[in-house]
């Protein structure tokens, strides 16, 4: 369950580090790939095709609230085929938590995914 009085989602990646979807973190996105996390289409892209490139900006602009020295290149370090499955469903949480109250259907798509993949 998410907590949507602390939404920042726990995660260990070079260390014990912490997600956070806000608003802040939507602009960094949104600048490194050029996708309006607010837009169906990119919520639906995410949740059905994410691509190496998003998948990489939407954890480093996750991450971003605790170290703004953060870059892509260092959080793509990070990502490897043994913690992908992982890192996407703590993205998944932060994103969870990021949405306003209301059943799973007003969800994004990223949250719907979860419970069948």
């Amino acid at each position: 369950m998410v907590n949507k009085a602390n939404p920042a989602v726990s995660i260990v990646l070079d260390k014990e580090r912490h997600l956070l979807l806000d608003l802040n973190a939507m602009v960094a996105f949104e600048e490194a790939t050029g996708d309006n996390l607010f837009e169906d289409k990119v919520a639906k892209k995410l949740a059905t095709s994410m691509s190496p490139k998003d998948l990489r900006a939407l954890l480093w602009a996750c991450l971003i609230h605790e170290d703004d020295t953060l870059t892509l290149k260092q959080v793509g370090s990070w990502l490897r085929s043994d913690n992908m499955a992982e890192v996407a469903e703590k993205l998944i949480a932060a994103w969870g938590a990021a949405m306003p109250e209301g059943g799973k259907e007003d969800a994004a798509p990223l949250v719907q995914k979860s419970q069948t993949g």
